[in-house]
């Protein structure tokens, strides 16, 4: 099966300006990465733009004898196209980018071979799901899938991206290369996005001998070991074809002095940024905030430098406009609404929300319908991605889920939380497998996993009971702790699909991360644990219910 490896380059970039001439183990990157694809034999193409930009890059590639193609700067799959234009329908071609140096001949081999055998028509190696670092990656084509797609796909994001298109209308498969056998890579990054990714690819490549030529998974293992790299990876699921993971990072307590049983306070500013970074390093794919979190939109604003904003997605939730009368104007409502939306926007960096939250489910149709009839014309102008919802009970939940435009839904849910279940909402999600749930309060604010004096006084409830219940189900279901056993039972459940921790300090993310790789409770026990514990009233499960004076709850 003929194939040819045709790798999109261009110079300029937003986050690292000419990256694609920065020189890797001596090496323009762009051009080793070209060199690195073809050290097998492989024909490869060089697809830059028509721009002024990309004129000494071009000249860089035909000086090394290699083929080059020119087209529109952003429409990439049109380049793709034009570049493509002289080959066979029947020709197989490899996508590879300059951003990325580790890929090599013995790579794009195992590609096409794992391509040929699949019958697919489009077919992708990446992170995490082939198990390979973020960067060693690319995918597989026929000629005739790329010219359909180049025809039928409309949208700027297909056309930037090439690959999206053919992922959801023709027959697609996942490749695992052979060549890693059980390893699992997927912590590792080896892409250049920004300079700290340049720097990892500087440190990845010194000392070696032969840039051009080193195996990828001798890379790869060596990245592995370098110093500051992650360790391991958190579990995920996938939704819609895209990757959750099953660790969301809350930041309640980033941005203020948050939960019954925190003792530890606001951490300070530069300590929060190594906290959502190292989250974010692990795996961890969401970032739950909101308004009310104090300045924790402003800190994740920071955090998000270079290129740590493209690696996670953030949640954030609508001011609760707990100022506004209840027979407020619509105008008045209104403008509330769209300054709450671009404060976070501007807090956080970013010209669109991904995900925005109803903080109250009742401003769905507070205020005649003002509030959610604004948000939704924000969302057709494009200054929001995704609507839902924050809910406190499952009569809320059921209700949003009535609306098709309802995609994310966050909801508190425990090992003592039985009103999901007997109200239905498990069952009512599985109609919707469109929306990703998001269960926060695992530990109930912590309380689960703290001595009774922290509880409220419920008159319907026994705290030191519960605790010791608590300790010995653990012991018995051979958990390492009261909190390992409270995460694996929410994990466990196939409906939800992230949970939302947050932490106080450094020692309790590096905690989270390490507990949520544990296995999650089989069915058998999760039963076992809902029919130990004893019944826990409403007013325990709803912490908006505590009466509380010290506390400081953003909910």
């Amino acid at each position: 099966m003929r194939a040819v490896v045709i790798l999109q380059v261009r110079n300029t970039s937003t986050r690292l300006p000419g990256k694609a001439l920065m020189r890797v183990g001596g090496i323009p990157s762009a051009l080793l990465a070209a060199l690195r694809a073809g050290n097998q034999g492989h024909k490869v193409l060089m697809a830059t733009s028509i721009e002024a930009s990309d004129d000494h890059l071009a000249k860089v590639f035909r000086d090394q004898n290699i083929e080059v193609f020119r087209g529109p700067m952003e429409d990439v799959l049109g380049r793709y196209a034009l570049a493509a234009g002289s080959l066979p329908e029947d020709c197989v071609v490899i996508r590879l980018t300059g951003d990325n140096v580790v890929p090599d001949g013995e790579f794009v081999s195992e590609l096409v071979s794992a391509f040929a055998d699949s019958g697919a028509e489009y077919m992708a190696a990446s992170s995490p799901h082939s198990r390979l670092p973020y960067g060693l990656g690319g995918e597989a084509f026929l000629v005739t899938t790329l010219r359909r797609a180049n025809t039928a796909a409309t949208s700027p994001y297909d056309r930037e991206h090439v690959g999206p298109w053919m992922q959801r209308n023709c027959r697609s498969a996942v490749c695992v290369p052979r060549m890693i056998g059980d390893a699992d890579y997927s912590h590792l990054r080896c892409t250049i996005d920004d300079e700290e990714d340049y720097v990892r690819m500087c440190r990845l490549f010194e000392g070696i001998a032969d840039p051009v030529h080193v195996g990828c998974l001798d890379l790869a293992k060596k990245l592995a070991q370098l110093p500051g790299e992650p360790a391991f990876r958190i579990p995920y699921k996938t939704v819609s074809g895209k990757v959750h993971s099953e660790l969301v990072l809350g930041t309640a307590q980033l941005g203020m002095a948050y939960g019954i049983v925190n003792r530890a306070g606001k951490p300070a500013r530069s300590l929060a940024i190594k906290m959502v970074r190292n989250a974010i390093a692990h795996g961890v794919t969401s970032i739950d905030t909101a308004r009310a979190y104090g300045d924790a939109e402003v800190i994740l604003g920071d955090a998000f430098s270079g290129a740590w904003r493209s690696r996670v997605e953030v949640v954030t939730k609508l001011d609760p406009l707990a100022a506004m009368p209840h027979d407020a104007e619509a105008v008045a409502v209104r403008a509330a609404v769209d300054d709450s939306v671009r404060r976070s926007c501007e807090d956080l960096g970013t010209s669109q929300l991904s995900t925005l939250l109803l903080h109250r489910w009742e401003h769905r149709s507070a205020w005649d319908g003002v509030v959610w009839d604004r948000l939704l014309e924000l969302r057709a102008a494009g200054k929001i991605g995704r609507l839902g919802a924050s809910v406190y009970e499952p009569d809320e939940a059921i209700t949003a889920l009535r609306d098709p435009v309802i995609r994310h839904l966050q909801i508190p849910m425990n090992v003592l939380d039985w009103r999901w279940k007997a109200a239905g909402v498990d069952q009512v999600l599985a109609e919707r497998p469109d929306v990703v749930v998001h269960a926060r309060s695992a530990l109930l604010q912590g309380l689960l996993s703290s001595p009774a004096e922290c509880w409220p006084v419920f008159s319907a409830h026994d705290a030191r009971r519960c605790i010791s219940q608590l300790r010995q189900l653990a012991d018995s279901l051979g958990r390492e702790s009261v909190t390992d056993l409270c995460f694996a039972y929410v994990r466990s459940q196939p409906w939800i699909t992230s949970v939302v921790v947050g932490c106080d300090t450094i020692e309790q993310l590096e905690q989270n991360l390490r507990l949520f790789r544990s296995p999650h409770l089989n069915a058998d026990q999760a039963t076992e644990l809902e029919r130990s514990l004893p019944f826990a009233p409403e007013e325990l499960l709803n912490p908006s219910r505590w009466k509380l004076v010290h506390e400081q709850s953003p909910s």
